[in-house]
C-alpha cells in the first residue's frame, strides 16, 4: 500500500512541471488547463494525504511519538479538506457527463465526511471509532491509486475511453469502501472473540 501510494505521489508531481494537456490524457487536458489552480489544489491535497495516510496506521510510530502522530494527523486532515473541496468543484465539470460527475462528487463528499467523523470521534476520545473512520477515509484517499489501475485495465479490455472513465468514477472508490467495511467488521469480530476467550480463561 505504501509503495503504491508513494509511486502515485511521485508520478503526480508531473502536473507541476508539464502543461496539463501533456501531463494528462489529451481528452482531459483542456479541462485541467481551464481550472488549473483548483486542479493543482486537488493534486496537492490528494497526493499529500495519500503519502501521509499509511504512516498513521503504523503502530510503531504512534507508540513512539503520539505527538508526531497527532501532527501528521492534523496535516493529513487539512490535505483531505483541500483535496475534497477541490475535487467536489472538479466533479461538477468532470468528463463523461452526469454519471461520472455523480461518481466523483459522491467520492469527494464521502472523503470529506469521513474525515470530519474521524476528527469528531477522536475529539470525543472514542479511539476505536476514530480508527474505523480513518480506515474508511484512507480507503477513499486510495481511490487515487485504484483509479490509475482500473482505467488502463478497462482500456486493455477493449472499452472506449469515454465508457471506461464513467466506470472508474465509481470503481475507483466503491470497492475500496466495501473492502474497508469488511476489514473493520472482521477486526471487530476478532477483538470480540479475543475478549470472550480471555473472559473464559479467567
Amino acid at each position: 500500500m505504501l509503495l503504491l501510494a508513494t509511486a502515485i505521489t511521485l508520478v503526480s508531481l508531473r502536473y507541476f512541471f508539464l502543461k496539463p494537456e501533456v501531463a494528462a490524457d489529451p481528452e482531459l487536458g483542456h479541462k485541467f488547463a481551464a481550472h488549473l489552480p483548483v486542479f493543482l489544489a486537488h493534486v496537492i491535497g490528494g497526493t499529500l494525504s495519500l503519502f501521509l495516510g499509511p504512516w498513521q496506521f503504523w503502530g510503531g510510530l504512534r507508540n513512539r511519538s503520539l505527538s508526531l502522530h497527532r501532527w501528521i494527523g492534523r496535516l493529513y486532515l487539512c490535505a483531505v479538506l483541500v483535496g475534497s473541496l477541490a475535487g467536489l468543484y472538479l466533479a461538477a465539470i468532470a468528463f463523461g457527463g452526469l454519471a461520472s460527475r455523480l461518481g466523483f462528487a459522491s467520492l469527494a463528499l464521502l472523503w470529506l465526511g469521513s474525515a470530519v467523523m474521524a476528527y469528531l470521534r477522536v475529539r470525543h476520545g472514542d479511539l476505536v471509532a476514530h480508527r474505523e473512520w480513518m480506515i474508511r477515509n484512507y480507503a477513499l484517499t486510495f481511490a487515487a491509486v485504484t483509479l490509475r489501475l482500473w482505467l488502463p485495465l478497462l482500456m486493455m479490455a477493449g472499452f472506449a475511453f469515454s465508457v471506461a472513465y464513467i466506470a472508474i468514477a465509481w470503481l475507483c472508490w466503491v470497492p475500496n469502501l466495501v473492502a474497508a467495511e469488511l476489514y473493520s467488521n472482521a477486526a471487530k469480530a476478532q477483538a470480540k472473540r479475543s475478549l470472550v476467550a480471555r473472559q473464559q480463561a479467567v
